[in-house]
């Protein structure tokens, strides 16, 4: 019998994800991979982050910002990048110090072992992500709501092709496919409006948003090329 190349044990992890993905989130199931993932496949992945251009000076950098204080940001100019981070993290009742949290979490998860076999560019990269990860919702316009959630990774995906939001793409299309197919029109809108957006725009994960506090969004969104597709205002406000 062939042997299978998805680890058992870790798929009943990934079930349980797909049961109740609320539940079961998907960064304890990208943390759960590593242990058991074959080395071809991580292998594939680290190659995959390098062959994107720009991706080699920002992990050779190795940038990681101080958590910034959301007071402080009540001195950007209305229509800044500064302001709009400011008002989507009060107006939406969002933890400001997230990225800071995550990244103890991850440093924990390293000291125990558990992700010995996560490349070092990726580990610095997934930590990197959650520090800008309300940066690019600002930048696209997607809300914080499951659906605006949703387009949000499928822009990810598109511009960075990693484990952790192939996996947010995985578990829920198992979810719409097995347990909630009532759901699929409006979850696979919201994932192909971040996809396209992702791919029509340049790449937005290798820039220092905070040193853009006070650019105006729109010039920011001109300067990368940021245009809103046919569904984005359905994705934001749901």
């Amino acid at each position: 019998m062939t042997e299978p190349i998805v680890d058992r044990d870790f798929a009943e992890k990934f079930l349980t994800a797909v049961d109740r993905p609320f539940d079961y989130g998907v960064y304890l199931l990208f943390h759960d991979w590593w242990e058991a993932a074959p080395a071809e496949v991580i292998e594939a992945y680290h190659r995959e982050l390098l062959s994107i251009p720009g991706s080699r000076d920002f992990l050779d950098r190795r940038f990681l910002a101080e958590p910034l204080a959301v007071a402080d940001l009540e001195r950007c100019t209305p229509g800044t990048l500064g302001d709009g981070y400011r008002r989507f993290i009060v107006d939406n009742g969002l933890e400001e110090n997230l990225a800071r949290n995550y990244r103890a979490f991850n440093e924990q998860l390293q000291s125990s072992g558990t992700l010995d076999r996560l490349p070092d560019d990726l580990s610095y990269a997934i930590v990197r992500g959650f520090q800008i990860h309300d940066f690019l919702h600002v930048m696209t316009g997607f809300s914080s709501k499951p659906l605006g959630e949703l387009a949000q990774a499928g822009f990810h995906f598109a511009q960075l092709r990693f484990p952790y939001h192939a996996m947010r793409v995985a578990v829920t299309t198992a979810h719409l496919a097995f347990v909630s197919p009532g759901s699929t029109t409006k979850a696979m809108d919201a994932l192909v409006d971040g996809w396209v957006l992702g791919r029509a725009s340049d790449n937005l994960h290798f820039t220092v948003w905070e040193d853009e506090l006070d650019t105006p969004l729109d010039e920011l969104r001109q300067r990368f090329g940021v245009s809103a597709p046919r569904l984005a205002a359905t994705a934001a406000t749901r």
